[in-house]
């Protein structure tokens, strides 16, 4: 599992992608976001995700990331530039709500702020 090139890890940079490796004896929790869609690959079965959507997939699991093919899809698609293609057999685990979604969605109007005492209100 890793990237095939230098531009790989640059574009999950770029993106706010972060992978972290899970292993050995005991639990482990993870926090996504929205719903849960769990897939399980056959060897061979592509699977292909807006890199936000990606929650955790085992290690048997191919990852790489590429670019969304056809100018068309890349400037009207709306899901940005990149694409995670995941290879199996194993399994991955989905969030509906990318962390890039949730955050739009906790926005507080300034009128709320002011009201409970934020910075707007003189509060601290």
């Amino acid at each position: 599992m890793g990237f095939s090139s230098r531009w790989g890890r640059a574009s999950l940079a770029v993106t706010g992608f972060l992978l972290q490796k899970v292993g050995g004896q005991g639990t482990a929790w993870l926090e996504l976001s929205g719903e849960l869609v769990v897939k399980n690959l056959a060897p061979g079965e592509v699977l292909r995700v807006h890199p936000g959507h990606v929650g955790a997939f085992q290690a048997s699991v191919g990852f790489q990331i590429t670019t969304v093919p056809g100018i068309k899809n890349m400037i009207f698609g709306g899901d940005g530039l990149f694409l995670a293609v995941l290879q199996g057999p194993g399994t991955v685990w989905l969030q509906t709500l990318p962390i890039r979604g949730w955050r739009s969605r906790c926005r507080v109007p300034a009128a709320d702020r002011e009201s409970a005492g934020g910075p707007a209100a003189g509060g601290r």
